[in-house]
């Protein structure tokens, strides 16, 4: 009897420990965040290219390669292993069509926009767009690709005019499944198997 409630017991804890090294989508617009940050929560590289390298008409070049479940948006001075800021969302809401205006999506805790022939990009939830092709807004926490095929990326933060510059990037991740927390029904199969665990051993006593 103890060896099967020690068998349950290690049976819990293995789900917990799994659950906490599953894969994290982070909330809302990200600053200052490390490659290994990224990596280690799960996601991985699908794209990168300096600012100056067009992304195609409608984001084509990007979505191609870029097909998991979520997409993250990040931008850093080139190679670098921080990344100056970063957003991500379910990645069929990161390209919801806004039209060629100022409106924003918002998802996953950040203003997301996107219209071919125009541009591509986030901003912080408390933020607004100003779009003129990209956002030129006074915003901090942001970013700002051109969806035309002769023109590169615009922003990253409040660093501006990066249509011809190789001293940032853009860079794209994409994760299939999000985190998983321990459902209720699991949490409560684990307290069974502590609880039966004491009452074994306080028999065997």
């Amino acid at each position: 009897m103890l060896k099967r409630f020690i068998t349950c017991f290690v049976a819990a804890i293995g789900f917990c420990a799994g659950s906490a090294n599953a894969s994290i989508v982070p909330f809302g617009v990200q600053l200052n965040i490390s490659m290994a940050t990224i990596l280690g929560d799960g996601w991985t590289q699908c794209y990168a290219a300096t600012m100056n390298q067009t992304i195609g008409d409608a984001g084509e070049i990007v979505l191609d390669v870029c097909q998991g479940e979520y997409l993250m948006m990040a931008g850093r001075a080139t190679a670098s292993d921080t990344f100056l800021v970063a957003a991500a969302a379910l990645r069929s809401e990161t390209v919801v069509d806004t039209g060629q205006t100022s409106n924003t999506h918002v998802a996953n805790g950040a203003n997301w926009y996107y219209s071919p022939n125009w541009s591509w990009g986030f901003t912080d939830i408390n933020d607004t767009v100003t779009n003129n092709e990209c956002d030129v807004s006074g915003s901090p926490s942001s970013m700002c690709l051109h969806t035309l095929g002769f023109v590169g990326g615009y922003r990253i933060n409040d660093i501006q005019g990066l249509n011809s510059s190789t001293a940032y990037e853009k860079v794209f991740f994409v994760m299939d499944s999000k985190q998983q927390v321990p459902e209720p029904t699991s949490l409560a199969l684990f307290g069974l198997a502590l609880t039966g665990l004491a009452l074994a051993r306080r028999r065997k006593a």
